[in-house]
């Protein structure tokens, strides 16, 4: 018998998947509940435990310097008992989440939440292939990347984490830059630049160690930094940025920001030829990347694009697993506006609630949603983009 969830050997009368830890009464009757989105403790620099065993399909998120995959300090997601030091619940015996399944960061400036950021496994997927890096400089330059792991890679979930590291480490390295927007934007782009080369080096170190698979691990990318009144990003395959102006953003507000990144993606080639993005996003080929990250990239060179802001609102970078579910800037404005509303005081708790909204709509891929507060100088009018 193998679990119906991730097809892993379970045995007559389990009542949870050892390895995934789905609830096997549930799924033979019933659909279980969506489990509660419950945060992660922030690490600004997390790493890999080796690849797991074949009875072990997941790779953990370790504590630095070491420790167990599993935070026992959190409460259960199902039922909020304690969890065990051998990871699972000691009331209802479901599996808790390790690190590598859900993690956020979060970063002050000034004793003001300045960036949020949430990572999750989603409902679907047997493992977390989404990675994320974030920086906060003492200069105040933020700093943000999101990798998406390619689900039929093997090893993805590698190639993305490490990417994902080693990307915001270039960029947090680099010095501030001066002068008029022009200027800063030149001095930016070679950066960033670089950064995706050197996500990109680590994805094919990754198939190196790997032994050079014939499906080598490999993942999409998309960094981004916040200078004060300059927002600069790379990209290269279909993770997204999007700018989101405060404004009126309530619920069927309508369209309010703007999607800086256009996806390398046969969904953009079905757009360019004519069709609806509600008919590109419908197709079951629209997520199909032509650019990405790893030893297979036939074209590795991200795209740029900056925006100049003279108004207070969001960068929000994500995956396709939250962008899935709203794709338009309007429709993320109107779940950040919504999830204020609803208490979220933080970025990392407005994150945490958009990470929860994709759950909720299924959760059929892993979600990444990174969220910096910019609030530059300037007289409210609207952005403009270079």
């Amino acid at each position: 018998m193998t679990c119906p969830h991730c097809a892993e050997p379970i045995a007559a009368g389990d009542a949870f998947c050892e390895a995934c830890g789905t609830d096997l009464g549930a799924l033979a009757g019933t659909a279980p509940a969506t489990a509660p989105a419950v945060a992660g403790a922030a690490h600004d620099d997390p790493i890999t435990a080796p690849s797991p065993a074949p009875e072990q399909p997941r790779t953990h998120l370790l504590q630095p310097g070491g420790g167990s995959g599993v935070d026992t300090s959190l409460p259960c997601a199902a039922c909020g008992a304690e969890v065990a030091d051998d990871g699972f619940c000691t009331v209802c015996g479901q599996r808790a989440r390790t690190r590598r399944e859900h993690w956020t960061e979060t970063h002050e400036r000034a004793g003001a939440p300045a960036i949020g950021a949430v990572c999750d496994k989603g409902i679907s997927h047997a493992r977390n292939e989404d990675a994320m890096a974030t920086a906060l400089t003492a200069t105040g330059l933020a700093v943000v990347v999101v990798c998406d792991g390619v689900t039929t890679a093997p090893d993805s979930d590698r190639a993305s984490l490490a990417a994902s590291a080693s990307a915001r480490d270039v960029l947090a390295a680099a010095p501030a830059s001066t002068g008029a927007f022009a200027a800063r934007l030149s001095a930016w782009e070679p950066v960033l630049a670089a950064s995706c080369r050197a996500a990109n080096a680590e994805a094919v170190a990754i198939a190196r160690t790997l032994g050079d698979p014939p499906e080598p691990p490999s993942c999409t990318f998309v960094a981004a930094v916040v200078d004060d009144d300059l927002i600069a990003i790379a990209w290269c395959g279909d993770s997204r940025a999007y700018w989101l102006p405060d404004g009126d953003a309530s619920v069927g507000a309508g369209d309010n920001g703007e999607q800086l990144t256009l996806d390398h993606s046969l969904g953009t080639e079905m757009i360019r030829n004519g069709m609806s993005r509600e008919q590109a996003e419908a197709d079951p080929t629209c997520h199909t990347i032509t650019r990405w990250l790893g030893a297979d990239s036939v074209d590795a060179t991200p795209e740029f694009r900056a925006l100049r802001v003279e108004r207070a609102g969001w960068l929000l970078v994500c995956s396709d697993g939250m962008w899935n579910y709203a794709s338009g800037p309007g429709d993320l404005a109107a779940l950040v506006a919504q999830a204020v509303v609803d208490g979220a005081d933080t970025p990392t708790a407005i994150a945490e609630s958009l990470a929860a909204f994709a759950n909720a709509q299924g959760g059929h891929d892993n979600i990444t949603v990174a969220l910096v507060r910019c609030e530059p100088p300037g007289s409210g009018t609207p952005p403009t983009t270079t």
